[in-house]
């Protein structure tokens, strides 16, 4: 009887699945990198046997050497492709390898807030508390924002 792995890798192996196999492989090839160098690259993909890194802007030539290098020296190891860590890349024809520098910024993610939609949540507090300080500057201070809420409150 096979294990859930076992399983796993023989479905991955049908044809109609070949694209999680590719993206697994360059993600394996990413791991291989340094974090920093992992950390600037967008993404990668393989078309006509030739496996692209897009990476952002802040790195420089010698790292993208540096990609290049290590990449091609892992594909050309059979001892290392044969490895358990490579093993999605086996059967992979990747020929070349091109790294491309994307200077667009990420975007930032803002999940909840837009220009369009504020945020806007109900006051939970009352503003009910002592004030306990010896400062008379700093108790109108504190003064004032217990009213405030307050009078957010009543609202």
């Amino acid at each position: 009887m096979k294990n859930a792995s076992e399983i796993i890798s023989t479905i991955q192996q049908k044809p109609q699945y070949k694209r999680i196999l590719t993206y697994r492989c360059v993600e394996k090839l990413k791991s291989a990198l340094l974090p920093t160098i992992q950390r600037s690259i967008k993404y990668g993909y393989i078309k006509n046997s030739i496996l692209y890194f897009v990476i952002s802007s802040s790195i420089n030539k010698y790292d993208k050497d540096n990609i290049i290098n290590t990449i091609k020296m892992i594909l050309n190891s059979p001892m290392i492709l044969k490895s358990d860590k490579f093993m999605e890349c086996s059967n992979t024809d990747i020929q070349e390898v091109k790294v491309y520098t994307d200077f667009k910024p990420r975007p930032k993610y803002t999940p909840y807030a837009t220009s369009t939609h504020k945020l806007i949540y109900k006051e939970r507090a009352k503003g009910e508390f002592d004030i306990v300080v010896k400062d008379e500057e700093l108790k109108k201070i504190i003064k004032d924002i217990q009213n405030i809420i307050k009078e957010n409150n009543d609202t």
